[in-house]
């Protein structure tokens, strides 16, 4: 087997871009053990917003797409964060938010940077509104706050609400729909969650997505059934039923879908819940 001097030139290149990122690594981590501690912390411009965009003028949408490559760029190279360090990424967000509203980015860091973070929720939830306000025509946003509603601040009302807006707004992927249908139906509004995907079963063009909405609807119609039939046992015999199967059993539930199981709902006799899988 013949190596050409191509075959060579090419693996001594490799070796080359090996030894160079190794070499560049060492050297980044030695700067790094070597910062004096105010170098070591994230920075925030202590200025306000509003003065930062009259002070930025005609550039401020620079100026945002700085502060943005700041937070991100420390956040990235951090081995430890402080809590003054999140106050200072949440600073540099909320200026870069406010100088340019309309830059994806800032809603995109704020969302993996910001957002899990305990504590910080309610702020990211504050950046992320401003920028669901102006880009009033994209769905991300706005599917970014009704998470953050549902997973952390567990409101399930918020969290329907906006992924309802997203759901509407063009491209918005057919998954939030049934998230949407999800929330509103677990803060205990099930006809609205029927009403919800009945609309956006008629806006519904792909076949998919309307086989998808067909069937959400259907467990929809059997739940709502459900309760009804839980709340009427409820109030004759003064508790909730042990399981579903005694609603069917004793006549409470009529006209269920032949074609819907049982082991589409989860029930808590306890507390008498009711959802979907």
């Amino acid at each position: 087997m013949r190596i050409t001097f191509v075959a060579i030139l090419k693996l001594f290149g490799t070796l080359l871009l090996i030894a160079g990122f190794m070499y560049s690594s060492v050297q980044v981590h030695n700067y790094r053990d070597n910062l004096t501690m105010e170098h070591a912390r994230a920075e925030a411009l202590m200025v306000d917003p509003t003065l930062l965009k009259v002070i930025s003028g005609e550039f401020k949408g620079l100026m945002a797409d700085y502060l943005n490559l700041k937070a991100a760029i420390y956040k990235g190279g951090a081995e430890r964060v402080t809590d003054e360090d999140w106050e200072a990424l949440y600073i540099l967000f909320k200026q870069a938010m406010e100088l340019d509203p309309y830059f994806f980015n800032t809603g995109y860091y704020t969302q993996g940077i910001l957002a899990w973070r305990e504590g910080l929720h309610e702020k990211a939830i504050e950046i992320l509104s401003i920028q669901a306000e102006h880009r009033y025509w994209d769905w991300e946003p706005r599917f970014y706050l009704g998470f953050n509603y549902f997973y952390y601040l567990k409101d399930n009302e918020k969290g329907a609400y906006y992924l309802q807006e997203a759901s509407k707004l063009p491209n918005a992927p057919p998954i939030t729909i049934t998230l949407a249908a999800r929330l509103v139906q677990r803060s205990g509004q099930t006809l609205t969650a029927i009403a919800f995907v009945k609309t956006m079963l008629e806006r519904a063009d792909d076949d998919e997505i309307k086989k998808m909405l067909s069937n959400r609807l259907m467990v929809l119609l059997g739940l709502y059934r459900l309760e009804l039939a839980r709340d009427a046992y409820f109030k004759h015999f003064g508790r909730f039923p042990e399981n579903l199967q005694t609603l069917f059993d004793n006549g409470w539930v009529s006209q269920f879908p032949e074609d819907l199981t049982m082991d589409k709902f989860v029930y808590d006799s306890d507390r008498g819940e009711l959802t979907f899988r």
